[in-house]
């Protein structure tokens, strides 16, 4: 009990001094231009800001699909419109201070359907993988723009990364692993499949980029050629944003990042805004995309359309 309460208060401490340096910097940044921000004739920019939310809500639809593909890929029997709605739920619960809190409850979901706690936490980090590939490689396309000015060790770490998340997603070692939790009779995952797993998140990385653009030129006006340099510098954040998985929120973290990075279009002051705002108003977007995915899986009932199981003996991988 008493190593309980110790662990609970060490996290607790931790997140509070992660708080505490990532408000530091953010001040600091928001201090060091302050007359800009206080004389700015302000003028936001609403239909950005409407237009942010079905755009942002398209991009949880196509990630609640991806993610009920790769159950079903992997084995589990449950209907599209499940998963979708799974995915929802525990997308909820992952804005919780904790890491695994949305694996968690994943796991608490599909056992009620058959699906093992190993399965769905094995699919649950393939989804990771795919995303942080994907992550790597979007920005890795976009260097010219995001990477110019960091130093080259920002490149080499993106290379590496997306090395070894291709390394981990080739099919005989997901089939090893499948085999590992007793899926006898894995299939090999085909290469097309997998490449479309990627391709989708690289359209959510868009998404991802082009909400922030939304927000940022509703607030402080920007070219539409800003728009590589704020694609890529989101997705080199949320990909570095992995590194911190092991504190209990890696709120501040990705605003911190975002903020120097935008330092290079606007004003410091104005780039904690946007950064800040910007996560604000995803965390608002989200919760009503969310429901808005609830009550379409339950609408839909059983998806008819969703991609067939993959036979063991697809020649695709051979």
């Amino acid at each position: 009990m008493i190593k309980r309460l110790g662990r609970q208060w060490r996290r607790i401490g931790l997140t509070l001094i992660t708080l505490a340096v990532a408000a530091t910097i953010l001040g600091a940044l928001l201090y060091r231009e302050r007359a800009v921000l206080l004389a700015y004739d302000w003028d936001l920019k609403w239909r950005n800001l409407a237009l942010a939310l079905p755009v942002l809500v398209g991009g949880l639809l196509l990630a609640a699909y991806i993610w009920g593909d790769i159950m079903r890929t992997v084995g589990s029997r449950a209907p599209m419109s499940l998963h979708v709605r799974y995915y929802a739920l525990s997308q909820l619960a992952r804005r919780l201070p904790g890491t695994l809190w949305y694996v968690a409850g994943r796991g608490y979901l599909y056992r009620r359907h058959g699906d093992s706690v190993r399965l769905v936490t094995l699919a649950s980090g393939l989804e990771l993988i795919v995303s942080v590939a994907s992550g790597a490689l979007f920005t890795l396309a976009l260097a010219g723009y995001v990477l110019a000015g960091l130093p080259r060790y920002y490149g080499g770490g993106l290379i590496l990364t997306a090395l070894l998340g291709l390394a981990a997603m080739h099919p005989r070692f997901i089939r090893y692993l499948l085999i590992r939790i007793g899926r006898e009779d894995a299939p090999f995952i085909p290469y097309p499949r997998l490449i479309g797993w990627l391709v989708g998140y690289a359209v959510l990385w868009c998404v991802g980029g082009f909400v922030l653009y939304l927000i940022a030129d509703a607030v402080y006006p920007l070219p539409l050629s800003t728009l590589p340099y704020l694609a890529g510098s989101f997705s080199l954040m949320g990909t570095l944003s992995v590194l911190v998985f092991f504190l209990p929120s890696n709120f501040g973290f990705t605003e911190v990042g975002l903020s120097l990075l935008l330092s290079a279009l606007v004003p410091s002051s104005f780039a904690v805004l946007i950064a800040v705002l910007n996560r604000i108003l995803v965390m608002l977007y989200e919760l009503i995309g969310l429901g808005l995915i609830m009550l379409i899986g339950r609408i839909n009932g059983a998806d008819s359309s969703s991609a067939p199981p993959i036979q063991a003996d697809d020649p695709a991988v051979m």
